[in-house]
């Protein structure tokens, strides 16, 4: 069948080569021949001017000879130049036709659907119709169809039909669509996007039809040489909130009241700038005259301009004075009071000194216990920061009950302040907004509403918060909630039953999991996804992810693609598995994508040899717990599948399972840049380490060399609401099956593994430092970070309201340790920030805390102790940080630098915080001395001997860490039998350091001792081994301590010896360049006994304390240069903030020692006298530009000097000291500086403002007022600088160190 297109036929589509050994180098995605006229032929243009020459000549007259040869010349001449004339005309009129013509027909050479040589298809609705387009067939679907499957093969095409408008709605539902061998699917194009509407609608159950090999069921599958090309309509995917979403759209929330039989007047007294109910009252005026006087005084004290809401509760009129019905029909404007009788039902909202035409009215006659109906009345007002709300009262009487109540809530939609421009999204639109607090459950889905008056940096939402989500940088951590938007105009949904099915799943889920699925295989000639919405894709069953590279090798240039492959855009969003699997597959590029309430793992990293791919700016959040993989397990899960464990073994949830995250990375060498993980049931971002490879990818590799792998980038990345972690860097999986020697499930979590990076991934080569740059981590229940392995260095990093901020472990006990270093420098540690959080949302626990003690939510429980910084081992360096907000409280401890707490691990005495630094220290291992303590002692201090459990109580053999000063003499007893074999191993010494050691042994004890260089990494020792030779006497062993002998004084029971380091240490490295030195001591002893000789040892070897090296002096005077040398640690690096602060007091708070003053990048600008501050700042540079008081009889002139007094592009700061006369006038200036509305300003009260002086109103102008004697008034806030909004002008544009970083990783191999 031959369709005819009837946009023209000249252009043929370029089809690429198929196989990625035949790929055409200069194949663009979706790009067709352009269009160019064939030239005119050659011989048909000579004879039409022969033609033309030959007709003029036939009409002239017969001349002479010589006169006709020069009338000849001269008509030839003057023929020249009319023919060149007529044919240059005719070219410009027909070229004017033929560019008209084509700017009107010619398809667009970017656009796969206006490719002629398309045929429209349209295949209807059969469910049982199976498509195959072969060679030859190439279609455009212009209309919605069903089928059972589409096989696109052999060159085969299909497109979706597109317009310029955008007016096509087209939805194709298919069981799957397979796409190889040279196929073809085209929706959009990267240079000619997608316009109109798309949906593919997977559909079926699974105990419907047989699996497609290597594929299943319910795909869009991609097979070798298959191209597959999806690009909707751009738009921005995802930014921050730049002001903070209050619960319910209004800063103190909505108020809601209802009650049965409450007689009298009850009233609500409303403030008409922020719509906080002031006041709840009832007064009986069916009972009391003077509850009638009590009213009528609280109307006519009360502040010009207050909302006031009245309701009948059953009656209110008898005793209700006519003096107080007049005074309310004056005052609030009421037509009703006056004839108001008993048992109406009224109700009543207005203004004080409104009059009638602000207020709203209802009344309701009284009849047979009834009222017909409810007495409703109802008023919209705007706060002072331009949101619409209602008050509403309403009474009645409801089968003899009378009923009364109020409303106050958020009308009208509620508008979102954003980072970024967002005039790409839509009315209709579905957003996502993060919680910015412990729990996950915290983030919430909105609808856009049409907003004319928003800006581009604003939205409106159609409901009404249920929680706070923080727009601001608190305390100088940036914890402005992720604001992504999930629509898209192509959409890939799987089609779902209405309840569970598949009795495996039911057990742990009450709803369909069985969604559609995209899968891309090894050998595809082109992939590329941008701006798709992807629904209810991915199933509970492995292989089946809504995107998912399997086993594809090299996607880049490496791997022969002329073009990278990447996924942007995509919004993947309430799906069943995962959001995109990356699996054997490197150089991937993942942008700007969000994945939103999925199962298990989100962004993962399958087979522990994925490397080289790039996830930049993505964002994961509500990552829940899924059943594939025992990592994505919950407890539940973990302890209820047991299908693949060995024997009647039962997981152990915390150990086994537990760890699903958002962004799961199993081999360091991939590149995390501008990424937020915003909330996951376990961890935000985990890095682990699969020693070898795993999977489908078992025989591709047998070693990954993941843990010595360098870290490829890591740069602005933020982690907050997740439980179990924010960042954790640990671990690896289980690669054996389940076994009686180890019944564990195949790739649970395991403790099997330490990150050490070597250069080459050597590790006889240089430890490579990973360098953790920019980390912003809060509202972590756990942990902010955990880190273990080295060499690592995190840098320039935020850590607030976490309950651990950070932990650093080493790689492990010595001596499978090797030695590393690990530094956080350039940080700032919040311990309790003014982030309170909300109950609700899963929140478990909350309480009192922080500087100001107020209440909020809590990580773990009320009595956890919250820590800054914890050492775990170390080495660590803490260095050049801040720690702020550690209060501890009567239910629980708080420190900024803190411990881990049941730590059976020895602290290495190298820790280095500041400049302070202690000594070495010795291990001690024995064999056939399980459950011994030993006790040592410094000869020095024999009054305070240090005993030591072994830490490895279970093991054939124990091991002991005792931190010692270098130079100095111990002994060593124990509280049972000496062991039979003891290693003494010297860590931290370096070349010359020695100590002196005495053993307790029992009498006639014999003794092999030996000095060995053991290699940890072959587990070897070297062939030199020297034997230590017995001394008879104290002095010959101490003649020189470098000889190998040892002294055994059976009066005492102690073997000495000196342990002296023979060779140097490279770095942090606990042992030698040449290996651990050791000296071994084996003894032939069969005598019992307590080998405890402290009795006998002193006094007789007691020394007298010595001073080697003094300890410095304590300093006195501040330190200028501690602490991070940044104010503020945000997720836009590349801007600049200004801290400001402004405090206004009353005299009240004066009294209290509350200091009125405002602050800008901590220079204080303090009152000389009671009056009104003023600070002007230039918003393009910072600078501050002046400062004026304003106090006595100058007050009045403030609103003059607001109005005129002020420069285009500055911030204004205003605070007040003292009780003030505001000038009535101010409000209207405050007005043109950024105000909603004029606000309501009490005299004698205090006011902090924070305005703008320009054509720009930013998201960050804030007003805060309060009575006199009512508290301190604050604003601290961190404001942007030189955006080109408020018209700076931009000179020198910002360094963009994270898009030269995604430079450097996409075109690293």
């Amino acid at each position: 069948m031959q369709d005819t297109d009837v946009r023209g036929s000249s252009p043929a589509f370029i089809r690429p080569q198929n196989g990625s050994s035949h790929r055409s180098s200069g194949y663009v995605p979706g790009r067709i021949a352009p269009l160019r006229p064939p030239p005119p032929s050659q011989s048909h243009a000579a004879a039409e001017f022969t033609s033309a020459r030959q007709e003029a000549r036939a009409r002239l007259p017969p001349l002479p000879v010589n006169q006709h040869r020069r009338q000849a010349e001269a008509n030839r001449h003057k023929n020249t130049l009319i023919c060149f004339a007529i044919s240059s005309l005719s070219l410009f009129v027909a070229l004017g036709i033929f560019l008209g013509i084509a700017s009107k027909y010619a398809p667009d050479e970017n656009c796969p659907d206006q490719n002629p040589r398309l045929k429209n298809w349209s295949p209807g609705k059969d469910p049982e119709k199976r498509v195959f387009i072969k060679k030859g067939d190439l279609f455009r679907l212009n209309s919605d169809a069903t089928v059972h499957s589409i096989v696109i093969q052999d060159g085969g095409l299909l497109v979706f039909g597109d317009d310029k408008e955008g007016s096509k709605n087209i939805t194709l539902r298919t069981r799957f669509i397979l796409i190889k061998d040279g196929g073809m699917l085209h929706v959009g194009a990267e240079k000619c996007r997608y316009k109109s509407k798309a949906t593919i609608i997977l559909y079926g159950k699974s105990n419907e039809g047989a699996d497609v090999p290597e594929f299943g069921q319910k795909f869009i599958g991609v097979g070798p040489e298959g191209t597959l090309e999806l690009h909707g309509h751009q738009k921005l995917s995802w930014t921050l909130l730049s002001k903070t979403v209050y619960f319910s759209g209004l800063a103190y929330g909505h108020y809601s009241f209802k009650k049965n039989f409450s007689r009298g007047l009850n009233v609500r007294v409303i403030d008409q700038d922020t719509a906080e109910v002031l006041e709840v009252l009832k007064f009986d005026t069916h009972e009391f005259s003077e509850e009638s006087l009590k009213l009528q005084n609280l109307l006519k004290n009360g502040s010009p301009g207050r909302i006031v809401a009245i309701a009948v509760g059953d009656s209110a009129a008898k005793n209700l004075l006519e003096e107080t019905r007049v005074t309310i029909q004056n005052l609030l404007g009421s037509k009703f009071v006056r004839g108001l009788s008993y048992r109406q039902a009224w109700a009543f909202v207005g203004v004080i000194g409104g009059g009638n035409s602000s207020c709203n009215e209802s009344v309701r006659n009284y009849e047979n216990h009834s009222t017909g109906g409810k007495a409703l009345a109802q008023k919209e007002f705007f706060t002072v920061d331009g949101q619409k709300f209602v008050v509403r009262a309403y009474s009645e009487w409801n089968d003899g009950v009378p009923i009364s109540g109020f409303q106050v809530e958020a009308v009208g939609g509620v508008i979102l302040n954003l980072l970024d421009d967002v005039s790409s999204w839509e009315p209709g639109d579905r957003i996502v907004v993060a919680s910015t607090d412990y729990s996950m459950y915290q983030t919430e889905e909105f609808t856009l509403l049409p907003c004319p008056k928003c800006t581009k940096y604003q939205v409106k939402v159609k409901e009404n918060p249920q929680f706070p989500h923080v727009g601001e940088v608190i305390d100088g951590v940036d914890m402005r909630a992720e604001v992504g938007v999930l629509t898209r105009n192509i959409l890939i949904k799987g089609e779902t039953a209405d309840t569970c099915y598949r009795e495996k799943e039911c057990q742990f889920f009450n709803y369909d999991t069985f969604g559609g699925h995209i899968k891309i295989l090894k050998n595809f000639t082109s992939v590329h996804l941008s701006y798709v919405e992807l629904k209810q894709m991915g199933q509970q069953q492995i292989g089946s992810y809504p995107v998912h590279f399997h086993l594809c090798g090299d996607v880049d240039e490496k791997g022969g693609y002329s073009f990278k492959t990447y996924l942007e855009g995509l919004s993947i969003h309430h799906c069943f598995s995962r959001c995109v699997t990356i699996h054997a597959t490197n150089g991937l590029l993942i942008k700007d994508t969000i994945g939103y309430d999925t199962l298990g793992h989100c962004f993962f990293t399958e087979d522990g040899i994925e490397q080289r791919n790039t996830l930049f700016h993505n964002l994961g959040l509500v990552t829940k717990a899924g059943t594939l993989l025992p990592t994505d397990r919950n407890s539940s899960m973990c302890t209820g599948i047991r299908d693949k464990v060995y024997g009647n073994y039962v997981p152990v949830p915390a150990t086994d399972c537990m760890a699903v995250s958002t962004f799961w990375i199993s081999h360091p060498n991939n590149h995390l840049i501008n990424n937020a993980a915003a909330g996951s049931q376990d961890a935000g971002i985990w890095y682990l380490f699969h020693r070898v490879a795993t999977g489908d990818s078992h025989s591709l590799a047998t070693e990954t060399k993941s843990e010595l792998t360098p870290l490829g980038i890591f740069y602005n990345n933020r982690v907050h609401s997740n439980f179990k972690a924010g960042l954790f860097i640990d671990k690896g999986v289980k690669t054996t099956n389940a076994s009686a020697d180890d019944p564990r499930e195949y790739l649970c979590l395991d403790n099997n593994a330490r990150f050490r990076p070597h250069q080459d991934a050597d590790p006889e080569k240089p430890r490579v430092a990973a360098l953790l740059d920019r980390l912003i981590s809060f509202k972590n229940n756990d942990h902010g970070a955990w880190v273990r392995g080295g060499d690592i260095l995190i840098q320039n990093s935020g850590f607030a309201d976490n309950g651990i901020g950070l932990t650093f472990a080493s790689d492990g006990s010595f001596p499978n340790d090797e030695g590393a270093s690990q530094e956080v420098s350039e940080s700032l540690f919040i311990g309790e920030s003014k982030n309170y959080g909300f109950s609700g949302g899963q929140n478990k626990y909350a309480g009192t805390g922080g500087i100001d003690n107020k209440a909020r939510t809590l990580p773990r429980n009320r009595t956890f102790p919250i820590r800054g910084f914890q050492i775990y081992d170390g080495p660590i360096h803490l260095t050049k940080c801040t720690f702020k907000n550690f209060v501890p409280t009567p239910d629980r401890f708080t420190s900024a630098v803190g411990f881990l707490m049941k730590n059976p691990w020895q602290m290495t005495p190298k820790n280095n915080i500041s400049l302070v630094k202690f000594g070495p220290n010795v291990y001690v291992q024995t064999w056939n001395g399980q459950n011994l303590s030993m006790t040592i002692v410094r000869d020095e201090y024999p009054a305070n001997p240090m005993v030591l459990r072994g830490i490895n109580q279970k093991a054939v053999f124990q091991q002991y860490q005792p931190v010692v000063m270098l130079q100095k003499g111990y002994t060593i007893h124990w509280n049972g039998k000496a062991p039979n074999v003891t290693y003494l191993y010297l860590i931290n010494f370096n070349k010359n350091d020695w100590i002196r050691v005495g053993l307790c042994y029992q009498p006639n004890t014999d003794f092999v001792i030996v000095l060995e260089t053991f290699q940890r990494r072959s587990s070897a020792l070297s062939s030199k081994v020297e034997r230590y030779m017995p001394v008879s006497s104290m002095v010959e062993l101490e003649k020189n301590r470098s000889d190998k002998k040892f002294y055994f004084d059976s009066s005492t029971g102690l073997l000495f010896l000196f342990l002296q380091a023979k060779y140097n240490r490279d770095g942090h490295s606990y042992c030698s360049s040449q290996g651990c030195e050791r000296i071994k001591i084996v003894t032939k002893d069969s005598a019992k006994g307590i080998s405890n000789c402290m009795a006998k040892a002193y006094p007789k070897y007691y020394q007298g304390p010595t001073v080697i090296t003094r300890m410095p002096v304590k300093t006195t005077v501040p330190c200028t240069k501690c602490g991070t040398t940044q104010m503020v640690f945000t997720s836009d690096p590349h801007k600049n903030y200004l801290l400001v602060q402004i405090n206004s007091s009353g005299k009240k708070e004066l009294s209290r020692g509350q200091q009125a003053f405002i602050s800008v990048n901590d220079t204080m600008f303090s009152f000389k006298d009671n009056g009104i501050l003023i600070v002007i700042v230039d918003a393009c540079t910072g600078t501050v530009l002046g400062n004026k008081l304003f106090s006595g009889v100058d007050i009045k002139c403030v609103d003059d000097y607001l109005k005129s007094g002020i420069p285009q592009r500055s911030v204004i700061l205003l605070s007040t000291r003292g009780d003030v006369a505001i000038p009535h006038n101010l409000s209207e200036a405050l007005m043109s500086l950024g105000t909603a509305k004029p606000p309501y300003l009490q005299s004698n009260g205090s006011v902090a403002f924070l305005g703008f002086r320009g054509n720009f109103k930013p998201s960050w102008i804030k007003l805060f007022t309060g009575p006199a004697g009512h508290g301190l008034v604050q604003i601290e806030k961190y404001i942007p600088l030189q955006l080109e909004e408020y018209g700076c002008a931009r000179a020198v544009k910002s360094r963009r160190k994270d898009l030269e970083l995604l430079k450097k990783a996409t075109r690293s191999h």
